[in-house]
């Protein structure tokens, strides 16, 4: 037997303040406690708490809230961090902005926003392009739908006419919506309920009698894409196209003509694009034709459409950091594809978007990159040569996104921009000025905040390879190591982004150091870097978090005593890789809504979908990468863990609550420290969105958490460091920003 397959099996007793045995439940000898894989026998002694809903789980998990809340109330700055993030969160965040770009139909503009104090954001519709307050009607509230927060609107798309709006909801943390039309004018249900299954793309038919959607789970395992007429019988909508690709997307021009359909076999893993004219055909029988076979060489390719009848494609063929293309409709294929726009070297192409020049009438393409954390947007003409760069809102490291375009000559582009210490803003871009300009202008008579200080650093991992480091420090200079928080992402693509985080905020607001990698596995530099990060390649990422730690104490910012680490979902899994790798080297640790056994992690919620990322248990030499860092394969007995606190919805339809559970029974009975390891659990909530007072009470314990065990103490003439005790909604779900 291996060192890795003893860690669990032959676990012993710790001496973490458990008010019970770990191993005692009768449960678990109904379960088996190992599996043979490939010849080789892998342990899984918490295999009973894969049971959701099981009595003995549970009981586990009752006595669970028991322990996590006896810990809590010690906490010194629980009350400071509720009241100060209280106060943040009012800004808004990267993932809960006040409010989003507008989206046109018709003559109407639509838009979220959050007001002071408002649980959840609403809906809102607004007649014109330049639109007043006193104009806007909200059209979905779902605090009015649900007092409790329980339902969420979590995705809407109005009809190019803006006459009608297909909205989704999820109830109490599923993922799996419902999916109604509403009359804008007067707010009544039109059609629906349709169940798609999961969430799904909806692609209006220009006169508003029905639209494309996709349907998921199906008995064959295959996804299709399904047109349904308005008022007729969503179960016997016909089917215009069917994959078992994981994943499936559709999407339809303004005028109707063009039909795109999208599919991947898994998550950043190529998509295969298909392209249909509904003019010879008609809606119910689309000729597809595939135009770009990206599954077969882990390529992109997303088709845009633009004014008078424009085709171009944004894609990552042949450019590793992507490319803007001219499309020919008489021949739409990839091969025929001509380049427009090649971002500048080490510039990462991010947005794009066409309109039209109302001075010129000419076609104009607002684009925008992003090099070294810095965001850059330029115009360039129909042909692709840039005419001018457009100053953007920030100076340093930031992001631009939601890039808006209304139909027509208009010549403006509306998008959101934010930074570390700047909340996301609304902004337009004026075509016929060459300058972008904040929706809401600045409120002159508000107090000057305390601005932190960011910095880029670059530090080398175990193989030599540069990564990227951004610190958010206090603007005082440092007299010593500080307490500091480390986070990173580090897969499936994603960019670390700069962007404005409350959490962040209140952290340095307290006096500590926020530091976030952009390890290998993110897609900080196009896609080779994904790809260095991903797959067999996947230990990298973890090598690069762990490095970046070492520089941290190295550099003397934090000491091993002062430094904790942080992140949820896949981020999540490179905290727990970590802790359990390097122990010593962390004071805390805490780690939500992760995947931590990456032997049955297919077998668990969107498992199945994220084996291009991980690689797949069924093969024996992707097995045993996995297990070299499955973080609950890798707990070892006896070993001195920092603090932990997992962090998980009580049933979670995304990642599977069984990670957390497992990994924090493994971790209880194998710590020799006397460091607590903590699980706290929700109800009622998902993989996603809380409403605003769940969301403050996660961060704030997370915080209250670190500040604990790295020795943060808020300094005493802080406004809230006596703040009286949180009234926390107990009953209802949240808005988590990141």
């Amino acid at each position: 037997m291996t060192s890795t397959q003893q860690a669990v099996g032959s676990a012993v007793p710790g001496n973490p303040p458990l008010p019970f045995a770990p191993l005692a439940y009768p449960a678990a000898s109904r379960l088996p406690v190992a599996d043979e894989l490939h010849g080789e026998r892998v342990p899984d002694p918490y295999r009973w708490l894969e049971e959701d809903e099981g009595a003995a789980c549970e009981r586990w998990l009752t006595e669970q809230d028991q322990l996590f809340a006896a810990h809590a109330s010690s906490w010194p700055s629980g009350r400071y961090f509720r009241a100060l993030l209280g106060e943040l969160q009012e800004l808004g965040g990267a993932l809960a902005p006040v409010v989003s770009p507008p989206v046109w139909r018709g003559a109407r503009r639509f838009f979220l926003r959050r007001d002071q104090g408002a649980q959840l954001p609403v809906l809102v519709a607004a007649d014109g392009i330049e639109g007043h307050r006193e104009s806007e009607r909200v059209l979905v509230d779902p605090m009015a739908l649900d007092s409790a927060g329980l339902t969420l609107l979590t995705s809407w798309r109005p009809s190019w006419t803006g006459r009608l709006l297909a909205c989704q909801f999820t109830h109490r943390g599923s993922e799996s919506p419902e999916l109604r039309v509403l009359d804008v004018a007067g707010g009544q249900v039109m059609d629906g309920p349709l169940r798609p299954g999961r969430p799904s793309p909806v692609a209006w038919l220009p006169d508003d009698s029905g639209f494309f959607y996709v349907t998921h789970g199906n008995a064959s395992g295959s996804r299709g894409v399904r047109l349904h007429r308005l008022g007729s019988d969503p179960g016997a909508d016909p089917l215009v196209f069917d994959t078992t690709h994981a994943h499936l997307s559709v999407a339809i021009s303004p005028d109707g003509r063009w039909l795109t359909v999208s599919s991947s076999p898994g998550a950043q893993s190529g998509n295969d694009l298909r392209l249909a004219d509904l003019s010879h055909t008609g809606p119910e029988s689309p000729e597809l034709q595939l135009i770009h076979q990206g599954s077969a060489d882990c390529t992109s390719a997303l088709l845009r459409f633009g004014p008078d009848g424009l085709l171009y494609a944004v894609t990552d063929a042949d450019a590793p950091y992507g490319r803007v293309c001219l499309v020919d409709p008489a021949d739409p294929r990839r091969q025929a594809w001509s380049t427009l726009i090649t971002p500048e070297p080490d510039a990462l192409l991010t947005a794009c978007t066409a309109l039209t020049d109302p001075g010129s009438g000419q076609l104009r393409l607002l684009v925008g990159t992003t090099r070294g954390g810095t965001v850059r947007l330029a115009v360039h003409d129909g042909a692709g040569r840039k005419l001018a760069d457009v100053p953007t809102p920030g100076t340093g490291p930031g992001t631009i996104s939601n890039l808006s375009t209304p139909p027509g000559d208009t010549g403006q582009v509306w998008f959101t921009y934010t930074d570390f210490v700047t909340p996301p803003a609304v902004y337009r871009f004026c075509a016929r000025q060459g300058r972008c300009f904040p929706e809401q202008p600045a409120d002159a008579t508000a107090p000057t905040p305390v601005v932190p200080v960011v910095r880029q650093l670059t530090y080398h991992s175990e193989d030599g390879t540069s990564v990227g480091l951004y610190l958010i420090e206090p603007p005082e200079p440092a007299t010593g190591p500080r307490p500091t928080i480390l986070t990173a992402y580090g897969g499936f693509g994603a960019l670390a982004a700069p962007a404005y985080s409350p959490t962040i905020m209140a952290w340095v607001r307290a006096g500590g150091v926020y530091a976030i990698a952009g390890i290998r596995g993110g897609g900080e530099h196009g896609t080779a870097w994904h790809a260095a990060g991903s797959g067999v390649n996947k230990p990298a990422c973890f090598a690069d978090f762990a490095a970046a730690a070492r520089h941290l104490i190295d550099e003397g910012v934090t000491s091993p005593d002062r430094l904790a680490i942080k992140g949820a979902s896949h981020s999540g899994l490179v905290v727990a890789v970590a802790l359990t790798r390097d122990p010593r080297l962390y004071a805390a640790a805490v780690c939500s809504d992760a995947p931590t056994d990456m032997v049955r992690y297919p077998r668990f919620g969107l498992g199945p979908l994220w084996a291009p990322e991980f690689g797949t248990p069924d093969d024996p030499d992707q097995l045993a990468v996995l297990l070299s860092y499955s973080p609950y394969h890798q707990v070892r007995p006896d070993t001195h863990y920092p603090a932990v606190l997992l962090t998980s919805a009580r049933i979670d339809p995304r990642v599977g609550a069984a990670h957390m559970r497992k990994f924090t029974a493994a971790l209880q009975h194998a710590t020799a420290s006397n460091r607590p390891v903590l699980l706290r659990t929700e109800a009622d909530v998902g993989h996603g969105y809380r409403t605003a007072s769940r969301w403050a009470d996660l961060a704030a314990d997370t915080l209250a958490f670190c500040a604990t065990h790295t020795g943060l103490t808020p300094a005493a003439d802080e406004p809230w460091a006596t703040a009286p005790p949180a009234n926390p909604v107990v009953d209802a779900p949240g808005i988590r920003c990141a």
